[in-house]
C-alpha cells in the first residue's frame, strides 16, 4: 500500500484533549478498515498552546484517508504521498506514547 503523512493542525486545544485521544488510540487502530493502517502520529505543541499532529498511514487510496477522518470526524489538511524515505537512525523511544 502507498504510504501517506496526513498533517492536523491545532488538533487538540489542550493536554486533556490530548490525553483524551491518547486514551482512545488503541480501539482507533483496531477499527480501521483494511484499506488503511495507522502506522504512527508525531504529535507538536505549537506557539498557541494547541497540538498538531502529523499522522503516518498505508492507505489504498487518499480517498480512503478521507472516509477515515469523516468517520472520526477530525479536520485533515491535507494527505501527502511519500516519495521516498530516507532513515538516518531508527526512531527514539516515545516522549509519551500514544
Amino acid at each position: 500500500m502507498p504510504l501517506y503523512v496526513v498533517p492536523r493542525t491545532g488538533l487538540y486545544q489542550s493536554d486533556e484533549e490530548l490525553a483524551a485521544a491518547a486514551d482512545c488510540a488503541p480501539a482507533l487502530a483496531d477499527s480501521l478498515s483494511e484499506d488503511v493502517r495507522w502506522i504512527r502520529s508525531y504529535v507538536v505543541a505549537e506557539e498557541d498552546g494547541t497540538y498538531s499532529t502529523f499522522c503516518v498511514y498505508d492507505a489504498t487510496s487518499p480517498e480512503h484517508l478521507l472516509d477515515h477522518a469523516d468517520a472520526l470526524m477530525m479536520p485533515t489538511d491535507a494527505i501527502k504521498p511519500v516519495v521516498a524515505t530516507t532513515v538516518v537512525a531508527p526512531d527514539p523511544e516515545p516522549v509519551r506514547v500514544l
